[in-house]
Order: C-alpha cells, then sequence, then structure tokens
C-alpha cells in the first residue's frame, strides 16, 4: 500500500505498517499521558505517562497484527497465498493472492482472525488476575486492562454480519454453503455491510450534535469505510464470477497478423507499426511463433541499425507468460498479460497460434457484457 513502511517478514509475509497508523499510535498516547493518568494517578511522574501510553498503543498494534496474521497463516494452509499486511488507521488488511474458492476455506480464514483476538482476550485477563494477585504498580494493570479490552472489542466489532467484517464473511461462507450461489451471498451480506456502515455514520453524527466531536468523526470515518469496501467486494465478486465464465476464445482477436523473424526492425516499422497501429507482433521462424516483438523492444536500437538488424535478434522469446490455452479464463489472461510486460498474450493450441489477447480487448468485452447481462 502507498505510503507504508516495511517493518519485516513473518512466516514469508511482508509486514508494512501505514502512515495512517502514527495517528493513532499518538492519539492514544497523547491521550494516556496528558488526560487519563494524570486525572487518575496525580503523583506519576509525566515521563511515565507517555511511556505507558506508547506501550499501549504498541500493544494495541500487535493485537491487530496477530489478527491479521491468523487469517493469512490459515490462508496459506488453505492455498491461498498472502503477499502482505498492512496496519493502517482503521485496521489491518492481509492482502491475499486469491478469494477463496471454497467456503469451507471462506469460512476457516474469516474466523481464524476473532478467534486470535478471544484468545487473547484470555491471555490478558489471566495476566490480568495474576498481576493484581501480585500487587504489581496500578498503572501497569491500566495496559492489560485496556489492551484485554481491545481484543474483546475486536471480536464483537469483526462477527457482526456484515461483509467485509469477519462475521460477514462467516455469514457469506454458510450462505454460500447452502445457497451454493456465491454470488448471490455476496449479495445479502454486502447489503448487509452498506446497512451497518450507514447505521454507524449516523450514530456518529448524532455524537457530534451531541458534542462528542472526536468520536462522532471516527464513527463517521469508519461506517463510511465500511460502507465503501461492502460495496467494492460486492463489485469484485461480480468482476471476479464473470472473468472465471468467460473463455479466452471467446473474446480473442483471431487471424493475427505475425511477422517472419528474418526480416529488418526497419521493414517491421514501415510496414507493420505504421501501417497496422499495434505495437506488436507474433514472430515466425519456419512457420513456428517464436516470441513477441514490441515497439518497446527496438527502443533501445539506434536507427541506423535498423535496417541490418533482424527482427530475430530483438525477439521477446516465448514463454509461460507470453501464452494462453483458448479455454483459459479471463482471470489467467489478465495475471499473465501484467507478469509479461507486453500487454497481450498469444492464444496456442497444440503450438499453433489461434488468436491474441490485449487489455483492450478484455476491458471492452467486459464493458459490453456487463451492459447487456
Amino acid at each position: 500500500m502507498k505510503g507504508s513502511m516495511v517493518l519485516g517478514k513473518i512466516k514469508g509475509i511482508q509486514i508494512e505498517l501505514h502512515v495512517s497508523w502514527l495517528i493513532i499510535f499518538g492519539l492514544i498516547t497523547f491521550t494516556m499521558a496528558t488526560s487519563f493518568f494524570p486525572e487518575n494517578f496525580p503523583e506519576m511522574e509525566g515521563t511515565m505517562g507517555w511511556i505507558l501510553g506508547a506501550i499501549m498503543a504498541i500493544f494495541m498494534l500487535m493485537s491487530i497484527l496477530l489478527h491479521e496474521l491468523s487469517h493469512s497463516i490459515v490462508s496459506i494452509q488453505q492455498g491461498i497465498e498472502v503477499k502482505r499486511i498492512t496496519l493502517f488507521i482503521f485496521g489491518g488488511i492481509a492482502q491475499m493472492e486469491r478469494e477463496p474458492d471454497d467456503p469451507d476455506k471462506e469460512l476457516k480464514i474469516a474466523l481464524a482472525g476473532p478467534l486470535m483476538s478471544l484468545l487473547l482476550f484470555v491471555i490478558f485477563s489471566i495476566a490480568l488476575q495474576v498481576l493484581s494477585m501480585l500487587q504489581v504498580y496500578e498503572p501497569w494493570l491500566v495496559i492489560f486492562i485496556y489492551v484485554r479490552n481491545i481484543n474483546l472489542i475486536l471480536v464483537l466489532f469483526n462477527m457482526v454480519p456484515a461483509f467485509p467484517l469477519d462475521g460477514g464473511r462467516v455469514l457469506r461462507a454458510l450462505l454460500w454453503k447452502f445457497k451454493g450461489n456465491l454470488r448471490e451471498a455476496t449479495r445479502i451480506t454486502s447489503g448487509m455491510g452498506n446497512i451497518f456502515g450507514f447505521l454507524l455514520i449516523f450514530f456518529g453524527v448524532y455524537l457530534v450534535f451531541l458534542g462528542n466531536f472526536i468520536n462522532g468523526i471516527w464513527f463517521v470515518f469508519i461506517g463510511w469505510f465500511i460502507k465503501q469496501l461492502s460495496e467494492s467486494s460486492y463489485q469484485n465478486t461480480l468482476m471476479t464470477d464473470m472473468f472465471t465464465k468467460i473463455k479466452v476464445d471467446t473474446f480473442m482477436s483471431k487471424n493475427v497478423i505475425a511477422v517472419e523473424g528474418h526480416i529488418s526492425v526497419e521493414a517491421l516499422v514501415e510496414n507493420y507499426f505504421y501501417k497496422f497501429k499495434f505495437t506488436s507482433f507474433p514472430v515466425l521462424s519456419d512457420g513456428k511463433v517464436i516470441g513477441m516483438v514490441t515497439v518497446d523492444s527496438i527502443k533501445a536500437l539506434q536507427r541506423e541499425e535498423w535496417d541490418r538488424t533482424a527482427i530475430r535478434n530483438v525477439v521477446i522469446h516465448l514463454k509461460d507468460d507470453l501464452m494462453v490455452q483458448p479455454q483459459e479464463n479471463v482471470t489467467q489472461a489478465i495475471k499473465k498479460i501484467f507478469q509479461n510486460g507486453v500487454g497481450r498474450v498469444l492464444v496456442m493450441e497444440g503450438g499453433e497460434l489461434q488468436g491474441i489477447v490485449s487489455r483492450t480487448d478484455i476491458l471492452n468485452y467486459i464493458r459490453i457484457h456487463s451492459q447487456l447481462e
């Protein structure tokens, strides 16, 4: 995520801290140091209040990290890779490689986070009892009370059955399992996410009118954030559902113009790039596709070298991320298009060129399909 700093890796997952989280860190530390501790423990030295406030904020950060890490580890166990976890102002986001393709996987991943938060609640509760019995300095107990309560709030808030909260994902998994329709399950739970977001916004506005400005604005932001996520999540599900159903051969461009590898770059530019207005062409040798040549392929060449350089010397050789099968779906084609950096893939079957698919082909097909369907 833009504006994030990398903290390190855990289990191969990159942990990032978004700069927005510094706002939470500052608010918690400042509030505890200047308000809570001076009012409740007037004998405490001022510096100690700042230290305890900072420790409290760090414990909160670790609780959210463990919550997201639990989701991620279970996700990896279910065969879905997680590239990174980003901790930001509203909590944390685990970037999964793809959405679960099975309701049981979705259920396990969704429950992992709240179960970790519940475990932390129990651990901090036990620790608090032990420390109380040992008569530890009372301000230190406040930290354990605060973090214990934060984890309980994480459990209760995240288990609200509103997508994309964990509770919404649990409900979606159950509806998906019993109805057998992911799209319908997502529609229902996203609708509940929208309603929950609006309720939080209205509650926030109500608090503002009562004079509780900071908490009111906070609820408005959280409500707006959940509402936006629920709407975008439903749209993403629709797109993913569409992508997995549409096969490459339904929208690929056929009758592809290919060039022979022995012709010069000069001839390529004059007779193909300028004539057909395409930025890349498949390259043939003895009737077989050996790769692709693009405008970028020849940019490194000096102009005077064009007439004595054959295309085969600047070709991007055929490899997996340049090819798709006709029966592969849009998701697989898009993934390869973004991997290869060429902006298109060749549709190959049995070593023969069947067609070509570009980003523009996909976008145009999706736009028309979404309007008609």
